[in-house]
């Protein structure tokens, strides 16, 4: 089974060219590119190694094989997997993201780990989408997309200005280290968005000024305040009905 060798191959070239596309994300490994396609997904540009398709066979789309050297320059991971595939990224309009009843909204957050793993998380809590506000890390980016394990395809997934949020019917739940709401049942009734911030500055000064609810997670040590992606999970669980303070 011949291997492109060259990086003066058109498919190659191809494959760099797509790293650089905004339009596009990048799926490693056979569980995200294989969910990926089993939800009717087509990629715009497939790539596997020799040793991959002795292993598992073709993947079934059209596809460029490389040899591992030059695969390794197109994948993001450091042990590639020996499948990677570009796809369309599935950004949802605001307007579809609006109209599911429970949403989380990350405003500012920088990490794409964190982002990645509300992605998850929300999917766990029964969070059915998810909006970005600008200076967000991408959900689409192959970090993120690595942490949410293939989530991104089961979350309505839509960017916004923070003026748009206005817009928006649910009941606001922020979370911030000066909130006074305590968190329970009767703050998740009805359509809900969880909002939360920056890692370090928390929610912009737009979103603290929205209508809705200010909350902050008791905690009993020395701490001044937890994880994004721990403290997503936390207000997503009461939201969920998992426990109750």
């Amino acid at each position: 089974m011949g291997a492109i060798g060259s990086t003066a191959n058109p498919a190659f070239k191809a494959l760099l060219k797509a790293g650089r596309d905004r339009g596009l994300m990048l799926l490693e490994g056979r569980r995200l590119v294989g969910d990926a396609l089993s939800r009717g997904m087509t990629p715009a540009l497939t790539a596997i190694t020799p040793g991959y398709a002795q292993e598992h066979g073709l993947p079934g789309v059209p596809h460029a094989i490389l040899g591992a050297k030059l695969f390794g320059r197109i994948a993001a991971t450091t042990t590639p997997q020996g499948i990677l595939a570009f796809f369309p990224v599935p950004w949802a309009s605001f307007e579809e993201a609006a109209s599911v009843d429970r949403i989380v909204v990350l405003d500012g957050l920088q990490d794409p780990g964190n982002v990645g793993a509300i992605v998850r998380t929300a999917e766990a809590f029964g969070f059915g989408a998810l909006i970005v506000t600008e200076e967000t890390a991408s959900p689409f980016s192959p970090k993120a997309l690595r942490a949410s394990m293939g989530s991104f395809l089961g979350v309505r997934i839509a960017r916004a200005r923070r003026e748009d949020l206005k817009k928006l019917p649910h009941r606001m739940v922020v979370l911030a280290l000066t909130g006074k709401a305590r968190l329970g049942p009767d703050l998740f009734t009805g359509k809900t968005a969880i909002c939360l911030g920056q890692e370090g500055a928390g929610v912009s000064g737009e979103v603290l000024e929205l209508p809705g609810e200010k909350v902050a997670i008791p905690m009993q040590g020395d701490i001044e305040s937890l994880n994004v992606a721990v403290a997503a999970g936390i207000v997503m669980a009461y939201a969920s009905g998992v426990f109750t303070p």
